[in-house]
């Protein structure tokens, strides 16, 4: 019985389920669908690749983390399922792959020039990215790629021209339904694989998580999660109460009131905590008698290589950068255009003055509109700057920077807070002998990075002289002054923690040089907590951020908390403001010296103007129309081949790189 019974079955399977199981895996073989998928897995294998800038760790990838490569893949498929409901079907299935591969390629290049890699924010980056690509591109690179972005787009339309279109039945509904079922798919997919920690939605570290995660993955995640999401708990009466909790932390009036100066030091680390380097001579001697005397430590920051403005913002603001989207910043996204509590407003409540500094164009990371909602009365960038130095490379070169700490001191009456950002440390780091003048040789164990490294070390050495001359000029200034000193992150040279001697690579190093004998401890900081830590101890009334840091003692209900606040501040209804903003609206200037013309005359066939304060950004503008001018020195501005004409008005503007006006002059009548 049993015998016929398996016969049966056998002869069922044979005759009936067998042929049916073929008929099947067959018709999904030849399907459009399947080809799509078949197509997913070998773009993820690439993108994997390119990532990790390496053949064999792509591969290993695939094998080491099956779920989330499978994972991956289903992302790409989803995106590729769009292109079935064309009759050009060849075309879109070449054009979404093209796409994928691109960010794939672009994120290859990045991670060749920094840390972090391709992200979603990049696009809001782009002109910034622009205006800087001649310092990490050299010329023939950039013809390279144009010639190859003039070939891609040629090969598309000659694709689009010659590709049949599908004459069969494009079956819209099965499409539909595959689409509908992919993306609940993922839904659920995604779903497991965070709530069984295979892949994370939290991403302390961009680099790792893309290694860890998948490109597909984190790349679209941040696309997609911006901004702070809404506290499952923020509600009126919850922000009332923890506004009651916070107020009651009371602050008398502080004994004193000392001008305080912050420089954020590009890329700046004592050089010694590098393993395996043997230097001629101290590359930072300043740095470290300062370490030595005054209180400092390690700063914990939210980047490695890149991001200087997510340091700035915590620094400033309290805030932690984490709890915005996966690689995003704040200053593009949100506080160029809402207003934030920062120490700029925390310090002029109690009757500060306050100034921004930057040795870079005003435009980059926003910061024009970024100081502006922050509520400083002045921001001296690049474009107001002058007797500017500049490495071999582009950056600006540090030294003037005391120049112009020293103006916003002496512009204003009060004590002022004056936020200083350089630029000199910026990579790219060349890998050429004759780079920089050499006040420090060294020797390194890595010789393929020791040409990069030597110009590195000694522009941090005059970064250190720099800072020498500046507290110089505080002495004999004669005011109380705190001077806090930092490095924004770690240079790009440095991407393995065994490259350090201590610390790690989310540290930097941080000194609070005073003469006011402020009495701090040694203290190992994040940069969110550093100026509740500063006014603290200074005894300055802080802002909600600073006061949750110190109310809660429990770190993870601080944090909680300190999301509810920057959630309330930047998105929500403003509860700990009764609905107002948290900063005073001011008028920001543009620069401290006023730019005047003061005389006209014609010279021959040129106009000579004659002012004050006119450096290379300034150009003349005749009833509106920008004229061809050249800067001769600060008080003289020359324009060839045209006259000036009585009656009609010009002035002096100043003009950025990316030709937009960012202030004028008083109208001069000629």
């Amino acid at each position: 019985m049993g015998k016929k019974m398996g016969k049966k079955i056998k002869d069922k399977f044979k005759n009936d389920i067998g042929p049916w199981f073929k008929r099947t895996a067959k018709y999904i073989y030849n399907t459009w669908i399947f080809k799509c998928f078949l197509l997913a897995l070998g773009i993820e294998l690439l993108l994997e690749i390119l990532g990790r800038r390496s053949i064999i760790q792509g591969a290993l990838f695939m094998f080491k983390s099956p779920v989330v490569f499978f994972y991956n893949a289903s992302i790409v498929f989803f995106t590729l399922l769009f292109a079935l409901f064309l009759r050009k079907r060849i075309f879109a299935l070449t054009l979404i792959s093209l796409l994928w591969l691109i960010c794939g390629i672009v994120n290859f290049v990045v991670l060749g020039y920094r840390v972090t890699p391709f992200a979603a924010i990049d696009f809001v980056m782009v002109e910034d990215v622009i205006s800087m690509i001649d310092v990490y591109f050299k010329r023939w690179q950039l013809v390279l790629i144009a010639v190859a972005a003039v070939g891609v787009i040629a090969g598309l339309v000659v694709l689009f021209l010659k590709t049949p279109r599908f004459s069969g039945d494009k079956k819209i509904k099965t499409t539909m339904i595959a689409c509908v079922v992919a993306w609940f798919g993922l839904s659920l997919l995604t779903r497991f694989n965070i709530d069984h920690n295979i892949i994370s939605d939290d991403f302390a570290n961009l680099g790792t998580a893309y290694k860890e995660y998948g490109f597909a993955y984190c790349f679209t995640n941040s696309i997609i999660d911006n901004g702070i999401e809404e506290p499952e708990d923020y509600a009126k009466g919850e922000m009332q109460v923890l506004k009651r909790e916070l107020d009651s932390l009371e602050y008398g009036e502080p004994d004193k009131k000392p001008n305080i100066i912050f420089i954020q030091l590009e890329s700046f680390i004592d050089p010694k905590l590098m393993a395996g380097v043997e230097f001629s001579r101290d590359p930072v001697p300043n740095f470290t008698a300062l370490k030595e005397k005054y209180p400092s430590g390690y700063l914990t920051v939210p980047s490695l290589g890149t991001g200087t403005a997510n340091t700035e913002f915590e620094m400033l603001t309290g805030l932690k950068s984490g709890f915005f989207g996966a690689g995003e910043y704040p200053y593009k996204t949100t506080v160029n255009n809402t207003p934030v509590e920062s120490l700029c407003s925390i310090l002029k409540r109690q009757g500060y003055g306050a100034y921004a500094i930057h040795n870079n164009k005003g435009s980059f990371y926003d910061r024009f509109d970024v100081y502006d909602e922050m509520g400083f009365d002045a921001f001296i960038s690049l474009e107001y700057m002058y007797n500017i130095e500049e490495t071999s490379v582009g950056w600006a070169k540090d030294k003037t920077l005391p120049d112009d700490i020293m103006k916003c001191l002496k512009d204003s009456k009060q004590q002022d807070l004056v936020y200083t950002i350089s630029v000199q440390g910026h990579g790219r780091y060349p890998d050429t002998t004759d780079s920089c003048e050499n006040h420090v040789l060294i020797a390194y164990e890595d010789e393929s990075l020791e040409h990069e490294l030597l110009y590195y070390v000694n522009q941090t050495y005059e970064m250190d002289m720099m800072i020498a001359d500046l507290i110089e000029r505080l002495d004999e200034f004669g005011e109380d002054y705190v001077l806090v000193l930092y490095g924004d992150h770690l240079p790009t040279l440095i991407t393995e923690e065994e490259q350090l001697t201590v610390s790690n690579l989310f540290q930097t190093e941080y000194v609070i040089v005073n003469n006011i004998g402020l009495d701090m401890p040694d203290r190992d900081l994040t940069s969110y907590e550093f100026s509740t830590w500063l006014l603290d101890n200074l005894g300055i009334d802080p802002g909600y951020a600073q006061k949750c840091q110190l109310y809660f003692e429990d770190e993870e209900e601080m944090e909680e908390n300190l999301e509810l606040i920057a959630y309330d501040m930047l998105f929500g209804d403003r509860y700990l403001y009764y609905g107002n903003s948290p900063v005073e609206e001011t008028e920001m200037r543009y620069g401290v010296d006023e730019i005047k013309i003061t005389k006209m005359e014609n010279v021959g066939d040129h106009i000579v103007v004659t002012g004050q304060n006119f450096n290379d950004f300034s150009v003349l503008y005749e009833d509106g129309e920008e004229l061809d001018t050249t800067c001769v020195d600060r008080n003289t501005l020359l324009i060839e081949d045209t006259n000036a004409t009585k009656g009609v008005s010009y002035e002096v503007k100043q003009v950025d790189e990316s030709h937009h006006v960012r202030s004028s002059s008083e109208i001069f009548i000629y």
